[in-house]
C-alpha cells in the first residue's frame, strides 16, 4: 500500500515540474516573461527538482541528473540576475 502511495506522490511531482517547465517556456515564447526574470528561474528551478525527484525514484538516473543539472542553472540564474544584483 505504502508504495503505491509513494509511487503516486513521486508521479505527481514528475507531472507538476512538467507542467512547470511547460509553463515557463510557453510565456517566455509569448513574451510575457524574460529569460532573466525571476518567475522564470523559479519555475524552472522547482520543475528541475520535481522531476528530478520523480526520475530518480522511478530510478531513471539519466534523466534525474539531467535534471537536476538544469536546477542547478536556475539557481545559477536565480543568483546571478537577482541575488548578486542587490
Amino acid at each position: 500500500m505504502h508504495q503505491t502511495i509513494y509511487k503516486l506522490i513521486f508521479d505527481f511531482a514528475g507531472w507538476f515540474g512538467a507542467l512547470l517547465f511547460f509553463i515557463s517556456y510557453l510565456m517566455l515564447i509569448i513574451k510575457k516573461w524574460s529569460a532573466t526574470s525571476l518567475v522564470f528561474h523559479l519555475c524552472n528551478l522547482f520543475g528541475g527538482v520535481l522531476i528530478f525527484l520523480s526520475a530518480f525514484y522511478d530510478q531513471s538516473y539519466p534523466a534525474a541528473y539531467i535534471n537536476l543539472a538544469w536546477a542547478f542553472i536556475a539557481a545559477y540564474g536565480v543568483f546571478s540576475d537577482h541575488v548578486k544584483k542587490r
